[in-house]
């Protein structure tokens, strides 16, 4: 919003004070151009009428010459009482010190003159040089263009954003119509890219939810259908049954088979807190190597050698410590349970990374299995009926490792030739080590 809240601000500030210092100036240099164009011409008419009151000041009858005046350029002259005239004390002194007064109306220009021999003022009328309505014109013009002027940085502004909220609108419709796979391409230089942005987070997050659902679906299923057959079957021999002892057995075998329901229930509500506890994280300096000879001290390892080379260096991190020792805790158990005799686990650090290294020596991960080993539910195929549990803790290592932007991957290990999975961590800021 940071973006639009600029543009927003950006586009007013030139609407109102750019546009309007713009036109203040274009009138004002008309103006100022019709002011000296009429300068010259009042100045002629003024001297024209101040000799012609001075010719009539020393005539015995000035008002025969007003009688016989014509102008064809529309001058007209006239002669009235000094006394009568409505004029203010001020001007009528301003006139009897010998200067001129020019009134200026909607049609003409009046010159008046004080002929102090007849005690009387003589008028000089002039056509108007540019009349009252053309300035008029000239001032609604100016506001006509500044209007249309602001109308179109509005078009311009509003455009883009239009064009950016019709593809948001756009994308939302088909994604609610099933097609999950939609997404915004976010502009550099979009208003709201950061609506962009978190659109396409939210896209991501429901399109995962929505695969996890199917996959929980899928995998629920399959995994309670095992052992509520296996209840069925106990209860229908249990019923033909009469021996005591096998009685107690087949009731021993039906309680295991709902303790295995049991245990894929609490999975399932496990995993759905944790999915919902991404919004709860209590994040703060993290010491890695303490972190994982914490994770160490409850491993029982037998016959697996578990060796740790920790950082020669403060390895800090910022993180939720709970989370992050689940994250190993699982880690750690999958390569204990996979591999054969060796278990690895290394730090390695640069100026900005932090990867942890943890490698087995056991048959490793199918290539064909890597893009699906994350998901909820999901074990090797070779390794599902020989290995307990439920296909979880890989999928909440992924987890974890998305809300702490950390880069969780599976390559082919190169000391044990078994499995090794890499955790590469942001390096905290230098003001958190410990």
């Amino acid at each position: 919003m940071r973006n639009l809240t600029i543009s927003l601000l950006f586009m007013v500030l030139i609407a109102t004070i750019g546009l309007g210092w713009v036109f203040d100036n274009v009138y004002q240099q008309f103006t100022d151009h019709t002011q000296q164009a009429n300068a010259e011409p009042i100045a002629i008419i003024e001297q024209l009428g101040q000799q012609i009151a001075l010719t009539l000041n020393h005539m015995p009858q000035p008002e025969a010459f007003i009688e016989q005046w014509q102008s064809e350029q529309g001058y007209t002259v006239s002669l009235s009482a000094f006394d009568a005239t409505p004029l203010p004390e001020m001007l009528k002194t301003h006139l009897k010190q010998g200067q001129p007064l020019l009134l200026e109306t909607e049609h003409d220009l009046a010159f008046y003159y004080y002929l102090p021999a007849k005690h009387s003022l003589f008028i000089l009328r002039a056509p108007a040089l540019q009349s009252a309505s053309q300035n008029n014109m000239v001032q609604l013009s100016l506001t006509a263009a500044f209007y249309l002027a602001v109308l179109a940085l509005m078009v311009v502004w509003l455009f883009p954003l239009g064009k950016r909220l019709l593809a948001i609108r756009r994308a939302a419709t088909l994604f609610g119509q099933g097609k999950l796979d939609q997404r915004i391409e976010v502009s550099s230089i979009s208003y709201i890219r950061d609506i962009e942005t978190e659109f396409n987070h939210m896209a991501d997050r429901i399109e995962a939810l929505v695969q996890d659902v199917k996959l929980l679906s899928s995998a629920v299923s399959h995994d309670l259908r095992t052992p509520l057959a296996r209840i069925r079957f106990g209860i229908d021999t249990l019923q033909e049954e009469d021996d005591p002892v096998m009685r107690k057995r087949y009731e021993q075998r039906i309680s295991n088979n709902v303790d295995e329901m049991v245990n894929l229930v609490e999975t399932l509500l496990n995993y759905a807190r944790l999915d919902q506890a991404m919004l709860k994280l209590n994040k703060s300096p993290c010491q890695l190597n303490e972190l994982i000879e914490e994770c160490l001290k409850n491993k029982t390892c037998d016959g697996i050698a578990l060796s740790f080379s920790s950082a020669t260096s403060p390895a800090i991190i910022y993180g939720d410590r709970a989370y992050l020792l689940i994250l190993f805790n699982n880690l750690i158990e999958n390569a204990l349970r996979y591999g054969h005799s060796n278990v690895a686990i290394r730090i390695e650090q640069t100026d900005h990374h932090i990867t942890v290294f943890i490698d087995d020596d056991g048959p490793g991960i199918d290539p064909v299995e890597l893009s699906t080993i994350f998901k909820p539910f999901i074990r090797g195929e070779r390794h599902r009926q020989t290995t307990k549990g439920f296909g979880m803790g890989l999928a909440i290592v992924s987890r974890v490792c998305e809300w702490h932007q950390a880069t969780l991957s599976i390559n082919q290990s190169t000391r044990l030739a078994g499995a090794s999975f890499q955790v590469t961590f942001q390096h905290s800021n230098k003001k958190y080590c410990l």
